[in-house]
């Protein structure tokens, strides 16, 4: 992929996060990323003054801007889109949605990232319309798994895909949180009680990860009867922890 052109229409958190990502990893070297937003970013990406000439230089578009813009970018840029990849990371906008406004001819990829992203390690989910062909979906999990892991979904499922991994990341970030707040309410300082929480999170997502039983089972494993973690399980449970995103 190192001689393709990649431009984004708009340069925010995310997209910085992810052109950088991609040079980070020499996927396409830097001088072919290009990117257009109202002002200019401290990178050595290459500045270009449209959206539109974003779209003319490059092979591979990602459109990066809040989702209420995207009409108005997308429809400025089809003209050129022929033979083009457009990848599209505004929150809710469905293939078809995409399609009213870049043309039914186009080929598109809805992504759907996280957060995460911002430090290397996001998930992404995708779907594609009927044009983008086994290269395409290549060049897109080259691209986003430079920041993490992407996976391919299928339409009907981006919604609760984008509620797990999408949403997650603030539920996780709760819990966090709330094992902090109960470290310190028992008289921990709050900078031991946040490295605690840290790596018993860390280490038990890597049990989950490396071992062969299932996480009900790992849970099991530390459960005596009668016990602490026996006892903190119900307690969860009886507050509706465990069907709470349902």
């Amino acid at each position: 992929m190192e001689n393709i052109k990649l431009g984004f229409l708009g340069l925010g958190q995310m997209g910085l996060a992810l052109a950088n990502g991609i040079s980070n990893s020499n996927i396409i070297k830097k001088e072919n990323i290009y990117y257009y937003s109202p002002s200019k970013k401290n990178t050595d990406f290459v500045y270009v003054n449209s959206n539109v000439e974003v779209a003319k230089k490059c092979d591979i578009i990602i459109c990066a801007v809040k989702p209420d813009m995207a009409s108005s970018v997308l429809s400025d840029i089809k003209p050129y889109l022929a033979s083009k990849l457009l990848i599209s990371i505004c929150g809710g906008l469905k293939i078809k949605t995409l399609e009213q406004m870049a043309g039914d001819d186009a080929k598109i990829v809805w992504v759907m990232p996280n957060t995460p992203c911002l430090v290397g390690e996001g998930t992404f989910i995708y779907c594609s319309n009927k044009n983008v062909d086994a290269q395409n979906k290549k060049h897109v999990n080259e691209i986003f798994n430079s920041c993490g892991d992407a996976y391919e979904i299928n339409e009907k499922h981006m919604d609760i895909g984008t509620a797990i991994s999408g949403c997650g990341p603030a539920y996780v970030y709760l819990f966090i949180e709330s094992l902090i707040d109960a470290g310190v309410k028992n008289g921990l300082n709050r900078d031991l009680s946040k490295k605690l929480v840290l790596q018993t999170l860390k280490g038990s997502v890597k049990m989950v990860k490396e071992s062969d039983q299932p996480v009900q089972q790992l849970k099991d494993n530390i459960c005596s009867p009668g016990g602490i973690t026996a006892m903190g399980l119900y307690t969860l449970e009886k507050n509706g922890f465990k069907y709470g995103g349902n």
